[in-house]
């Protein structure tokens, strides 16, 4: 039998905070969410707990939009690129064999431009990236993304690095942290 939540027919955010003043908890399987800005990187992030028959397993989602620039040398000619990249780190624990917490990191480079240095051209990336890890309290993530000039296709593409230095509590499982830079390979 589905038991109906007090307050389910209302906004999340309301129910939210007429339960926190009458002193309730969120239940199983609820998620509960804050969002906190650290310099200019912003950063979001929540909780879920998931119960199946035999444990719990908690992923904790956090994510930033990280400003992000760098020059890559070589090729026809160098590139400044600045923008915004959106980072989102979802964190699992595993109950069954208190494994090391694994993190989820999806991250997309599309708002990120760039200009050419002799030419003037605008290059732009549509990049996106998923990466597997272990967590840890201090990381760094650094891969290879294609780039190419604005209207000419990802057939003219060259190539970039980007890289992450990212901080986490490991206690809360939540990204606290996060820095971008963009290289040459």
């Amino acid at each position: 039998m589905m038991r109906r939540l007090p307050l389910a027919s209302v906004p999340l955010s309301v129910a939210l905070a007429i339960s926190a003043a009458l002193g309730w908890s969120a239940p199983a399987g609820a998620q509960t969410a804050t969002s906190v800005s650290i310099s200019t990187t912003t950063l979001s992030a929540s909780t879920t707990v998931a119960t199946s028959t035999s444990s719990a397993t908690t992923t904790t989602s956090t994510s930033a939009v990280v400003p992000v620039t760098g020059v890559v040398t070589g090729g026809a000619e160098s590139v400044s690129f600045s923008g915004k990249a959106k980072v989102s780190a979802n964190v699992v624990t595993d109950p069954d064999f208190g494994a090391t917490p694994i993190v989820v990191l999806s991250i997309d480079l599309s708002g990120l431009s760039g200009v050419g240095a002799a030419t003037r051209k605008k290059y732009v990336t549509a990049d996106g990236e998923i990466v597997q890890r272990g967590l840890t309290a201090v990381d760094t993530v650094q891969y290879t993304f294609p780039f190419y000039e604005s209207g000419a296709g990802a057939t003219s593409a060259r190539e970039g690095s980007v890289s992450f230095n990212l901080s986490f509590d490991v206690n809360t499982l939540k990204l606290t942290s996060a820095t971008g830079r963009i290289g040459s390979p």
